[in-house]
């Protein structure tokens, strides 16, 4: 699946609106096998994937180069800078960060995957939309520009790369930023990662490493995710293909379609778009794969949720969501859908816990 390349600050909480649309659940492939056990949508396998012999490749874990790091604390430097908002009708200028409105137009059509809605990002130069945001800068706060460009060799749809496209911008907001000093006390009480600048690189150095495991985590799973796909030997409908691609585009894009106030036939556009695009349906495809797999696996191996699991997950969502405990119980009881996705999510996890403790690691 394809989304704008977004540069805002990773670490963003997730919305009361995004944990009811449940994107946490969108990134767990296969979930969608337990939203209904007996759901008639899904073929039935004949026979569940075997688990033996599971092993996947996987490279060695490499170090945290000097670059690396460097390269982390200016995006924390940024991040914790001081920021003034541009008045209505101010020049924008490189390096600030900006609010923008976006869609884009190649062949006479919506691009798919092109339409943001107050998108917050840096205004710099971007090798995935080469001149886009040397363009952005030349319009003002509140004021609207066309961009045009050849979309790169590299783009995300793979149909439109070398093609001329247009994007509609509207520069709703503009900040200007201005960085503390590299070694000022006040930089370093922002960044709360030490007291001198030796301290904050050690700690940033840290916490690379944290995140290089959790991804090398994430990384196996995937490829064990993907083996196990491999070996569910099934015909998934294209009918299921074309629903399960629908479901998705009017959670994501039709609110940002219809709040840009596009026309209908744009807005089908966009649906055209997400179910002509040969990756989206690659990657649903796989998913739905995945789902059937993980449903057998279950019912083979007799899997039921565990209580502490439930409970992890519980935390983890309340901690990204921004909320208490109390709160998101509450939220969860208001929400039948929401409740049942819950459920969904932890029946997913205790299967996918089942199937990593089969699997072995062989080295590239």
């Amino acid at each position: 699946m394809h989304s704008p390349p977004d540069k805002s600050n990773p670490g963003q909480p997730l919305s009361i609106g995004e944990l009811q649309g449940m994107g946490l659940l969108n990134q767990a492939p296969g979930a969608m096998a337990f939203r209904n056990a007996t759901s008639p949508r899904l073929p039935l396998l004949r026979e569940a994937p075997s688990l033996e012999e599971l092993r996947v490749k996987m490279p060695e874990l490499g170090g945290i180069s000097p670059e690396a790091i460097l390269d982390r604390f200016a995006t924390l430097c940024r991040v914790v800078a001081p920021r003034r908002e541009r008045e209505p009708g101010e020049a924008v200028d490189s390096g600030d960060d900006v609010l923008l409105d976006v869609v884009g137009f190649a062949n006479g059509r919506l691009i798919p995957f092109s339409a943001r809605a107050e998108w917050r990002t840096e205004a710099t130069p971007d090798p995935l939309l080469p001149g886009f945001f040397e363009a952005v800068v030349r319009a003002r706060v509140g004021e609207s520009v066309a961009v045009d460009l050849v979309l790169p060799d590299d783009y995300a749809v793979e149909s439109l790369r070398g093609v001329p496209a247009r994007f509609d911008v509207k520069m709703k907001a503009a900040y200007q930023v201005t960085l503390l000093g590299e070694s000022s006390p006040e930089l370093f009480a922002a960044l709360g990662r030490g007291g001198t600048l030796d301290e904050v690189m050690e700690y940033i150095a840290g916490e690379l490493i944290a995140q290089r495991d959790a991804q090398y985590l994430w990384d196996f799973q995937d490829h064990v995710m993907r083996e196990v796909a491999r070996r569910t030997h099934v015909e998934v409908p294209r009918s299921l293909i074309d629903e399960e691609i629908r479901q998705r585009w009017a959670e994501a894009e039709y609110p940002i379609l219809v709040s840009l106030g596009l026309p209908h036939e744009r807005v089908r556009e966009g649906l055209d778009g997400w179910l002509l695009d040969d990756s989206t349906r690659s990657e649903l495809e796989y998913r739905l794969r995945l789902a059937l797999g993980l449903r057998a696996i279950a019912e083979r191996d007799h899997i039921q949720s565990e209580r502490e699991s439930a409970e992890e997950l519980f935390n983890s969502l309340a901690e990204r969501a921004q909320l208490s405990r109390v709160e998101l119980g509450r939220l969860l009881q208001s929400d039948k859908n929401l409740g049942r996705r819950f459920d969904t999510l932890t029946m997913h996890t205790a299967v996918v816990s089942h199937i990593l403790s089969k699997a072995d690691v062989s080295r590239e």
